[in-house]
């Protein structure tokens, strides 16, 4: 099953060029989104191209640190992970691409920015479809069934849920899939008492 495609191929566009998914985004975040990413495009202009590799890197690394450690504000993880996006572009790294983008997702699902959050992570699926990274297309999955716990769209949480279980099977991790399958199963079951109260 793929529920999910990105609106437009992200891996063909230019340097210089804006995401149309981002240029897409109308949500009101107090920030002007395109904006911060190309002021991130101009930082990462003056790097030179025998430094992208290991500048990615530090930048994965400190992102993990500092924005599971809370130390990031919402503009702050927002330019380093485009700044991690941008470089995964150029290097061709299209599983950091999948991370980059569902880590945007969650950042902009811990904002309550719904609409946008889904916008990010759903653009990392054709991306691993297309590259068959089924844990990466997990992290982006999980990302989006998060929000669709959070917004209470529970068939949606449970299509993305059965997508899920589908994926651990063909990793062969079928605890995982059994684990999932039950959470189904009890979602179901917990719609069903709702509908008939």
């Amino acid at each position: 099953m793929y529920l999910f495609c990105g609106m437009w191929e992200i891996e063909k566009m230019s340097d210089s060029e804006v995401p149309q998914y981002i240029k897409s985004i109308t949500a009101d975040l107090g920030l002007d989104i395109v904006a911060l990413y190309r002021k991130v495009q101009l930082h990462n202009e003056s790097l030179k191209a025998k430094d992208h590799n290991e500048v990615l890197q530090i930048l994965q690394m400190k992102f993990g640190q500092d924005y599971g450690a809370g130390k990031l504000d919402l503009i702050q993880a927002v330019s380093v992970a485009f700044s991690i996006l941008q470089l995964s572009y150029k290097l061709n790294d299209y599983e950091s691409q999948i991370v980059t983008l569902s880590n945007l997702g969650l950042i902009f699902q811990n904002a309550r920015a719904y609409d946008v959050a889904l916008i990010f992570a759903s653009e990392g699926i054709p991306i691993a479809y297309k590259h068959n990274l089924l844990e990466a297309k997990l992290k982006a999955l999980k990302i989006i069934s998060l929000v669709y716990t959070n917004t209470q769209q529970t068939e949606k949480r449970i299509e993305v849920m059965e997508e899920v279980a589908e994926i651990h099977g063909k990793l062969g991790q079928m605890d995982k899939k059994a684990e999932i399958e039950g959470l189904i199963k009890q979602t179901r079951e917990f719609v069903a008492i709702i509908e008939k109260s």
